[in-house]
């Protein structure tokens, strides 16, 4: 009996130590395969990431906005926006690329929208869908709904407009004191019309970087409108938002035109230098409406600063903006600030954050050139937020 007992002791001290070395060669191999699936689940976020970065963008937007005019009571509204696109090359020398974007389908300048109607739903549309086909580094040609590829400040287009058709970009390098000259054509289509002839814009652009002296650009583009007048008609009938400020004579009969048509020449020269390793810059322009017989000129001075090292990447920018009434169509220049029939100051300060984040500051303030109710003298002050990923 007690040589029973005592085998008994011994078979159970080895299983209890053979279930313990189990145990332990379990929870190495636990460790083992977390180490591994850690590892791996690093990777694959790496991985994820460069993809991202390599094809892929994106911002959001967040913004308070202060209006305060004579005669209207002052104005608080809250926005914002956000946009995320591609770029895939899909040949060697051919690019497909798409943007998506809120804001309302009808006002090609802006993608904002309020923080409004009651927690209603956003819009987020289709902004870029092109093709870009680069068989040198002399040419360039893009087809579909493109970012504005010519040399420009916000007087004719504003920067969130998409142009759509086709455009076409020849560049020469070192010809004589010359870094480098550019020739910009473009054929885009406005409105596509059953019953009329469509609506059309061709524009071209010769420009000039590094004349002789470095650090300077300039050239000019010409905008050559076809039957414009339905661009008229269309914001008559709410198919067209932007800026509404242009004469049209017949409005309200559902066939109104423009005073006059629409030749814009635009020209445009910059300035780059340094002092004590800040960057700076001195840009004009000055645009025209040929086929116009009185308010017909626009100015736009510029001076800029940044990013300041000493002052953490600070940028800083100052706009003098003069547009008459009929140098450009209102309906696709900077109406958010500049309308047709204003001048004005803008005051921005733009400081980063953090990586991809930063924080603008806006003060601006403009006066009707010709003495109207609809666009009185007025302030705006702006605060927004941008994060990009």
């Amino acid at each position: 009996m007690e040589k029973a007992r005592i085998y008994l002791w011994i078979i159970a001290f080895f299983g209890v130590f053979s279930l313990q070395v189990a145990s332990a060669d379990v929870s190495a191999e636990s460790k083992e395969e977390q180490a591994a699936t850690t590892l791996k689940d690093t990777d694959i976020s790496q991985l994820a990431k460069q993809f991202w970065g390599e094809f892929f963008s994106a911002d959001a937007r967040f913004r308070q906005e202060g209006i305060f005019r004579d005669g209207s009571p002052n104005r608080y509204r809250y926005r914002i926006r956000l946009r995320m696109g591609g770029n895939f090359p899909i040949h060697s020398k051919v690019n497909l690329g798409f943007r998506m974007v809120t804001g309302a389908t009808d006002d090609p300048t802006t993608g904002n929208v309020d923080l409004d109607n009651y927690f209603s739903k956003k819009g987020f549309n289709l902004d870029r869908l092109f093709l870009r086909y680069a068989p040198s580094q002399s040419l360039t040609v893009t087809v579909g709904k493109f970012p504005n590829p010519f040399e420009h400040v916000e007087l004719v287009f504003h920067n969130d407009v998409q142009l759509e058709g086709a455009a076409q970009q020849f560049r020469m390098k070192d010809v004589g004191f010359i870094d480098q000259v550019e020739l910009n054509l473009g054929q885009f289509v406005l409105d596509e019309v059953s019953s009329s002839p469509d609506t059309n814009l061709f524009a071209g652009q010769l420009f000039v970087k590094g004349f002789h002296l470095k650090g300077l650009s300039f050239g000019a583009t010409l905008y050559e409108y076809r039957n414009e007048d339905n661009i008229a008609q269309a914001v008559e009938a709410g198919r067209l938002g932007g800026g509404d400020t242009n004469t049209r004579i017949g409005a309200g009969t559902g066939t109104s035109s423009y005073l006059s048509e629409f030749r814009t020449i635009e020209g445009l020269a910059k300035y780059e230098f340094a002092i004590a390793s800040a960057p700076l810059w001195l840009l004009g322009a000055y645009a025209q409406n040929l086929l116009a017989d009185s308010d017909d000129k626009a100015y736009w001075a510029e001076v800029g600063v940044g990013p300041i090292p000493r002052l953490g990447q600070l940028r800083a920018l100052y706009h003098y903006v003069w547009v008459e009434r009929e140098s450009m169509i209102s309906n696709y220049n900077n109406a958010d600030i500049f309308n047709p029939n204003a001048h004005g100051h803008e005051l921005k300060f733009v400081l980063p954050l953090e990586k991809n984040i930063s924080i603008e500051v806006l003060y601006f303030i403009a006066k009707n050139i010709i003495a109207s109710d609809a666009n009185p003298h007025q302030h705006k002050t702006r605060l927004q937020l941008k994060v990009k990923f």
